[in-house]
């Protein structure tokens, strides 16, 4: 006997809160370009992730138990830097008026990306702590503009949640919940291609370093593009 839904998911599109919807591709293009940020400040700027506070939160406290007191400072700086950029993403949402830039989604995809690009173009000297701050700022934003996959929660910037939500989804598809496999499918993609995107982030900095950034300017241009793109055809 089938179960009634209890997903209310389709493959097709994401919806962050009450805003129109954004397409499966342009959720996939921000997710293969988090998960090329947490490689990229890994493995080219210091072991420090770009987007898992979580793992920087551990690494700090890590930190502390070396003799060197300053060890831990670089997983640090990105935490209060995130903790900021949710203040910051507060303020957007609640003053976003008219124009492209009344959906502050916009307005955050176009800030990682000057972001990204300034960072591409930074001297090889320039301090580490300058761009994991910088990234973990805009990924806050991100974080708090992108929430919902319909009525299920939606994390961009990191799996965890993901993934509990994929393995909840395949137990209602073996129990028969109407939907749950495009549950399954839609949370797949978004784990693949994060999962991409550290691959490419992690061979793309040992090639590149700093210069690399462009790949996810790019990837969170693009998004942005699509956003305004189906909102004008609306």
């Amino acid at each position: 006997m089938h179960r009634p839904s209890t997903a209310g998911v389709e493959a097709r599109a994401i919806v962050i809160g009450d805003l129109q919807e954004i397409s499966l591709d342009a959720a996939a293009l921000i997710a293969l370009a988090n998960g090329f940020l947490d490689a990229f400040t890994f493995v080219g700027h210091g072991r420090v992730f770009a987007n898992a506070q979580s793992g920087n939160v551990i690494l700090f406290g890590v930190g502390l138990a070396r003799p060197d007191l300053a060890a831990p400072l670089g997983h640090l700086w990105p935490v209060l830097a995130f903790i900021l950029g949710i203040l910051v993403a507060r303020v957007l949402r609640e003053r976003a008026t008219s124009g492209p830039w009344r959906d502050p989604r916009v307005v955050v995809l176009t800030l990682q990306t000057l972001v990204l690009v300034v960072i591409a173009l930074l001297p090889t000297g320039a301090p580490q702590w300058t761009i994991t701050a910088s990234i973990g700022f805009a990924s806050a934003l991100q974080l708090s503009s992108f929430r919902t996959v319909h009525f299920s929660t939606f994390v961009p910037i990191a799996m965890t949640g993901n993934l509990m939500r994929i393995t909840e989804a395949l137990a209602d598809a073996w129990e028969g919940v109407a939907k749950s496999q495009a549950v399954v499918a839609l949370y797949a993609a978004l784990i693949v291609t994060f999962v991409a995107g550290a691959a490419l982030g992690a061979l793309a900095t040992t090639h590149l370093h700093s210069a690399a950034a462009w790949i996810p300017a790019g990837l969170f241009l693009l998004s942005a593009a699509l956003l305004l793109g189906r909102r004008a055809g609306t």
